[in-house]
């Protein structure tokens, strides 16, 4: 019975060794990046791409994979499964206070960020969205969105002597000292990074201060050009999170025809460009005042048609409170749901994230090499521990049917 079992597992061994050896209709092999008996990395379970198919389709077929996206970032490829089903919550917040309406405490924000971190939420951009890319999100995570609008209270808040809004800035070796409780302090503590930023956007209005402090410099009215505070703080954002127009003058857009708000896209899009001293460079998306109910053909050819500086916009959010369907689904870009974040509604938003039918994260992560070696780790190729590793082999046979020890890359 032993000696059976021996010579089963030899047969087996010799049948892999000769696939690879003499395999002619493949140049290209796919080996799974695991753990050995030995709890050593290694390369195991060699799946070989047939001649004359893209190894990427086929390899997404091989793991089940209704529809997909390959997103490649030099030699690294992130495979994820491209979700024609479920919901995506976009976030929309105004203020930080304690008001009911369009206001949330700095508290239920701390709060919620830290329930979305428990709850396996991933915070994508607006950007990822609308690009349909989710190649950062890891396996098993739910992707959201979150945004605010207006550049209010509470959003950006600097440490002030006397009047909040007039009075000149607490700085620390020329730096400008953080309110604990504004909204990109809070961020900053309760939010990861992805690549320097977080994945916020602040769309910005300027029917009133954009952030709505002063710095001592006197208030020059709308629509607030050249105040340094501002130039700061939307500099700052430009860097470390992103930005979004929300017009200049902060009117509905069914109040006006289409070329007229769309006059009022760009004249929003070109006063953050002054402020960022020159093209801002996260500018690409759009939030609606009010919502946009209906987006009429000719409104949206209008702020379609809108660039500036040569960029044009990739998107734009209504503000409807309903979640918005995954970037794999028939959609309108330009007219994406966002739901109302405030007091009055606190109870129902949790309850809404709880309920939500959420997409959930699928991606495989592969290397592409042309010789057998093992990556420096999974990590350095972006992979969570959630994330299943590949290592794709492009090279002629002789690569492809070696059965020594891989090398280790660096």
């Amino acid at each position: 019975m032993q000696r059976s079992s021996i010579g089963l597992a030899s047969a087996a061994l010799f049948f892999i060794l000769a696939s690879l050896l003499f395999a002619e209709e493949s140049s290209n092999v796919f080996w799974r990046y695991a753990n050995d008996r030995y709890n050593q990395p290694a390369l195991i379970d060699p799946l070989i791409v047939p001649s004359g198919v893209d190894p990427y389709d086929w390899f997404a077929e091989t793991q089940g994979f209704d529809a997909w996206e390959v997103h490649k970032n030099n030699e690294v490829a992130f495979l994820t499964e491209k979700s024609v089903t479920g919901e995506i919550p976009i976030l929309c917040l105004h203020k930080l206070s304690r008001e009911e309406d369009y206001a949330l405490t700095p508290d239920r924000f701390r709060y919620l960020l830290d329930y979305l971190r428990e709850n396996n939420w991933y915070l994508v951009s607006d950007h990822q969205y609308l690009e349909r890319d989710f190649s950062r999100v890891p396996t098993g995570m739910k992707p959201i969105v979150m945004g605010s609008d207006d550049a209010s209270h509470g959003n950006f808040v600097f440490q002030t002597k006397g009047d909040l809004i007039t009075g000149p800035v607490k700085r620390f070796f020329g730096s400008p000292r953080l309110d604990r409780d504004s909204m990109v302090a809070i961020l900053e503590k309760h939010a990861e990074r992805e690549e320097g930023r977080i994945n916020f956007t602040f769309y910005v209005s300027f029917d009133a201060i954009p952030f709505r402090q002063l710095d001592d410099y006197e208030n020059p009215g709308a629509p607030y050009r050249g105040v340094p505070i501002i130039a700061e703080k939307i500099r700052y954002l430009d860097n470390n999170f992103l930005l979004g127009i929300h017009t200049r003058s902060h009117i509905y857009a069914h109040d006006m025809n289409p070329n007229e708000f769309a006059q009022e896209v760009r004249a929003g899009w070109e006063l953050l460009n002054e402020y960022a001293g020159g093209q801002a460079e996260t500018v690409r998306t759009l939030a609606f005042p009010f919502g946009i109910r209906p987006l009429t053909p000719e409104l949206r050819r209008a702020v379609t048609d809108v660039s500036v500086g040569g960029v044009s916009l990739i998107g734009a959010f209504d503000f409807d409170n309903k979640l918005a369907p995954p970037p794999g689904a028939e959609l309108d870009l330009f007219d994406v749901s966002r739901f109302n974040v405030d007091n009055r509604n606190w109870e129902r938003l949790l309850r809404t994230l709880d309920k939500a039918d959420a997409v959930v994260a699928r991606r495989d992560i592969i290397w592409e090499t042309d010789i057998k070696k093992l990556p420096k780790s999974r990590y350095s190729l972006g992979a969570s521990s959630s994330d299943e590793v590949w290592v794709l082999i492009r090279g002629d046979r002789e690569h492809l049917a070696s059965d020594e020890q891989p090398v280790p890359s660096g």
